[in-house]
């Protein structure tokens, strides 16, 4: 039961999203803009030639207004308006216009036209010479209302004429406008969408060519990518692309390379401890057979020592930042732990092993195993190649770059060789003692990913060997704990 209900939960789970194809979420991102904009181009476009045409309309009233003023004359002494023209010839332009009119005093008596007409409000009447619209419901339907105010011998003769015109003509127009702009507009849409579909077939062309090269190509193939005809914009692609297959190929040789020198360092171990292995088998001496035995642990040892050696080369190499956190750390505490723990193996050999270093604490930002084992292993080297009663001095040295310096008075390394012990598996020339040959090569590794230099140079009295690690400057310190400022 517990077995089904996991698998019930895990099959609740929601999947995952697949990535859309980046040839979609461009022609999205070209038609969504597209789609949204056009209806918005459609209305302003509409309104203007809505406004354009009302404006012709307005401008027809007007003159038929001011023209039905010019044709009126109100005679005040005698009671009585007259229109010196024929209304049919001075308001119609067609059959299908009609148009309604009504004329009063300045004061606002009604004097000729129709009574029910809508009239402006006081306030709301144009200055001499100048006409206003409004737009107002009359018997059930909109019409548009244009007056002006004519004076002619005096201001008591003054009269307004008020010209109403239907907005059927105004509606009738504003469809075929409509029709005009969005009629077309719907045939080019798909047309639109059609072009933009091939360009971008046509612009992600080389995309494609780039990714049928890739995929011909076999596993082993890391030679850089060519792509002449790919567009500006995917070149830098390409040249991560080419940058990542160098960094793979360089990796391959270079773990090739481990590979290689790692088996060729087992086998010599390995053999040995077959062939004690079977000396012991084959003896029935227990003193031969125990000294055998003996050969085979030492012979294990060393090997597992080598296998450690490798282990720490490959994590070194293939660390990266995240992998390696950094945190403050009190070298000096450090590297005194390390040649304390040194001592018992020097004292083996008779060798005068001391610590030299300030007083305080030496801050500096490191992964600190790393560091341990970087000591650990100058340490070592020394005590393993300086001859029975020597000495051995190591120093940390504190100021704006912390330094590690580990000096004997062994046989000495030759200028020649100085840079040659950091590479792997070298052995100094004449040199009988054991060792993996990676130690040194693990120290310039973790050397590096502090940002330190590590060198071998001659002492200044020319004995022997001075190993010298520079870390980068330290931040500036706290005045009360003496820590690094982060």
């Amino acid at each position: 039961m517990p077995e089904k209900a996991s698998l019930a939960r895990r099959t609740k789970t929601a999947p995952r999203t697949a990535p859309g194809s980046l040839f979609g979420e461009i022609l999205d991102w070209m038609l969504a803009p597209f789609l949204l904009v056009w209806p918005l181009s459609v209305g302003v476009t509409y309104l203007i030639g809505i406004s354009l045409a009302n404006d012709a309309f307005d401008r027809n009233l007007a003159s038929k207004t001011r023209a039905l003023a010019e044709q009126t004359v109100w005679e005040k002494d005698k009671g009585r308006v007259e229109l010196r023209a024929d209304l049919r010839t001075l308001l119609a332009d067609d059959d299908a216009d009609t148009y309604q009119y009504r004329i009063d005093s300045a004061k606002g008596v009604f004097l000729l036209g129709e009574p029910e007409l809508p009239v402006f409000a006081p306030d709301q009447l144009p200055d001499d010479g100048l006409v206003a619209f409004q737009t107002v419901d009359f018997h059930d339907a909109a019409v548009r209302i244009a007056a002006f105010r004519q004076v002619k011998e005096s201001p008591a003769s003054a009269v307004v004429v008020y010209v109403a015109e239907g907005t059927e003509k105004r509606k009738a127009l504003a469809r075929e406008i409509m029709k005009g702009i969005v009629f077309p507009q719907l045939l080019v849409v798909p047309l639109m969408i059609l072009l933009m579909w091939m360009g971008l077939r046509r612009g992600a062309a080389p995309l494609e060519r780039l990714r049928e090269r890739v995929m011909a190509r076999k596993a082993d193939d890391l030679r850089p990518l060519e792509a002449p005809d790919a567009p500006e914009e995917i070149s830098p692609l390409i040249n991560s692309f080419n940058d990542l297959l160098q960094r793979v190929e360089n990796e391959g040789a270079a773990q090739k390379r481990f590979i290689a020198n790692a088996a060729h360092q087992l086998r010599t171990p390995l053999a040995g401890i077959k062939m004690q292995t079977e000396l012991a088998l084959r003896s029935d001496d227990p003193a031969e057979r125990n000294e055998a035995l003996n050969k085979i642990a030492l012979g294990t040892a060393r090997t597992a020592h080598l296998i450690n050696q490798l282990l720490v080369l490959a994590r070194t190499e293939g660390a990266t930042a995240d992998s390696l956190p950094f945190i403050q750390v009190d070298f000096r505490l450090m590297v005194r732990d390390v040649v304390a723990d040194a001592y018992p193996r020097a004292r083996e050999k008779r060798i005068d092993i001391a610590f030299d270093a300030p007083e305080g604490p030496v801050w500096l930002a490191g992964h600190p195993a790393l560091l341990q084992e970087m000591v650990g292993n100058l340490v070592d080297n020394a005590v393993r190649y300086t001859s029975t009663d020597g000495r051995i001095v190591v120093r940390v040295l504190a100021g704006d770059a912390p330094v590690l310096e580990v000096e004997d008075n062994g046989g000495g390394i030759t200028a020649a060789e100085r840079e040659l012990v950091f590479e792997r598996f070298y052995r100094v020339v004449g040199n009988n003692e054991s060792g993996s040959g990676i130690g040194l090569a693990i120290v310039r590794e973790i050397a590096i990913r502090h940002g330190a230099v590590a060198s071998v140079v001659a002492p200044e009295n020319g004995v022997g060997s001075l190993f010298r690690v520079v870390f980068p400057p330290v931040t500036a310190l706290h005045p009360a704990s003496g820590r690094p400022v982060p």
